[in-house]
């Protein structure tokens, strides 16, 4: 591996790259990248001096300055290292300019910043927003849980979704249909609620991407962070207290892709949560299968989240999950319980 000197590289980038910047807020040198030739408005390409790497956001290139060098110059190993060992190293690095990289997509709040890109996460690295998230997604253990998304966002400019982890919901056919987010600071709860999904989209099933037909059954939560936590699950983000509230699309999936599969319900606990307990009992009136909490957890924990993290756990395993389901007569009778703690 051939490690060039900061000087040449900045040079380099500034006679290859188009339409170069500096931004000395966050030393990084950012250009049109030259090997997509994408729109010189967006300079998505970058080269992190700190890291001694060059990456473009728009085309995906990643790799050390040398190997960028060689790829937009045409110039062979032993040529960059003939030049270095002569190159006068004086540059004009231009104007002072603050130019965010973003995730354009869509599908997504505006500017969506993923958290699985390293590059951008060390763009934002002093971004307290960052920070937050990162702190919320560690702690809640919900960057190594077993059944999470490919990847998780934050907008730090979108007019409705603004400083909110995105949870995207992504269709049979792998594209991001609908998404819903969660505040991650404690003062938003005071204007907006904790989860807020897509304005004007109708909602989907969370996670149906991931259901295998390699088992029978798939588990349905109420809220996609729960459905993280158990594989082949998915998530419906809200149902009433008659047990459901599903939209066309989503009625449309439990039809068609979730047919043949025997559908178990999991809410959060019928002991701690009225509402829960409530959902739990219309379901299984209809005949549904229910996860009903065994008394000693059910009192102490929430939801299955919280029930991960106290196990430090990122599975939820089916055969636990089975001892503690219920259907029909003897799930109406198991739920008296509940009701009788609950004084209902």
């Amino acid at each position: 591996m051939i490690t060039l000197p900061r000087e040449y590289v900045v040079a380099k980038f500034y006679e290859y790259g188009r339409s170069p910047i500096y931004n000395k807020f966050n030393n990084v040198y950012q250009c049109s990248c030259p090997v997509c030739r994408e729109s010189l408005k967006k300079r998505r390409c970058y080269y992190l001096p700190d890291n001694d790497n060059v990456y473009c956001h728009n085309c995906g290139w990643s790799s050390k300055p040398w190997k960028w060098i060689r790829e937009v110059s045409g110039l062979s190993n032993q040529q960059i290292i003939d030049e270095v060992k002569e190159y006068d190293v004086s540059v004009d690095i231009g104007k002072v300019e603050e130019v965010r990289p973003t995730v354009q997509a869509s599908t997504l709040p505006e500017d969506s910043i993923n958290f699985s890109d390293a590059h951008q996460l060390e763009y934002y690295k002093d971004n307290h927003i960052i920070r937050a998230c990162k702190h919320i997604i560690k702690s809640r253990r919900l960057h190594t849980a077993v059944n999470r998304p490919d990847n998780l966002y934050v907008s730090l400019k979108d007019m409705v979704h603004k400083n909110r982890i995105v949870i995207p919901f992504v269709n049979e056919r792998g594209e991001i249909e609908f998404y819903q987010t969660r505040t991650v600071k404690t003062s938003d709860l005071r204007t907006k609620p904790k989860y807020l999904g897509k304005v004007g989209a109708e909602k989907t099933l969370f996670n149906i991407d991931k259901v295998s037909s390699d088992h029978d059954k798939v588990y349905i939560f109420e809220g996609p962070i729960d459905a993280f936590f158990v594989r082949n699950s998915v998530a419906v983000a809200g149902i009433t207290e008659r047990g459901r509230s599903f939209t066309a699309r989503q009625e449309e999936q439990l039809k068609s892709t979730l047919k043949w599969y025997d559908k178990v319900w999991i809410l959060d606990s019928q002991w701690g949560d009225r509402a829960s307990m409530i959902k739990s009992e219309a379901l299984l009136n209809q005949g549904e299968t229910v996860f009903i909490w065994p008394e000693t957890l059910g009192r102490k924990y929430k939801d299955f989240n919280d029930l991960a993290i106290a196990a430090n756990k990122d599975e939820i395993g089916w055969d636990w999950i089975q001892k503690n389901t219920f259907q029909g007569l003897e799930g109406i009778v198991k739920m008296s319980e509940v009701k009788r703690y609950n004084n209902l």
